[in-house]
């Protein structure tokens, strides 16, 4: 399946690879949807959004179950990295200028830290490239 956000209509979406079965996920309470990853073996989606209240939330692959993990001193959360080796979600901030990290990811439990990195390069709110 392939997901994605869309801005101007402020939905997730999915639909199959050949274009077949195309469904909205979410449609409520998305100001401005950024960046989403996926734990297909947990079956999660993670996003962002940088709208008014700017925030990282989570659901199931079907939209269900949603919830908000991170909603505080975030500006333009952007780009969303997910190490399911080290249960970890990494994003970047373009307002901020910071890469971040929270531990236990995949269980919702959320600690949150600046990263520490001998090589990165954060550009319009992308992640490059960067070491722990």
């Amino acid at each position: 399946n392939l997901y994605w956000t869309d801005t101007g209509t402020d939905r997730i979406e999915v639909t199959r690879l050949n274009g077949t079965s195309r469904k909205i996920l979410i449609s409520e309470n998305l100001d401005e949807p950024r960046a989403i990853v996926l734990n297909p073996v947990m079956g999660y989606m993670y996003w962002t959004d940088w709208g008014e209240s700017p925030k990282i939330e989570c659901a199931y692959l079907d939209g269900s179950e949603r919830r908000v993990l991170v909603n505080t001193s975030l500006g333009w959360p952007n780009g969303l990295a997910l190490d399911l080796e080290k249960d970890k979600l990494y994003w970047g901030d373009a307002k901020t200028d910071k890469i971040e990290v929270s531990n236990r990811a995949i269980l919702g439990c959320i600690l949150r830290k600046q990263v520490q990195f001998s090589c990165a390069a954060l550009c319009l709110g992308y992640i490059y490239a960067f070491f722990e």
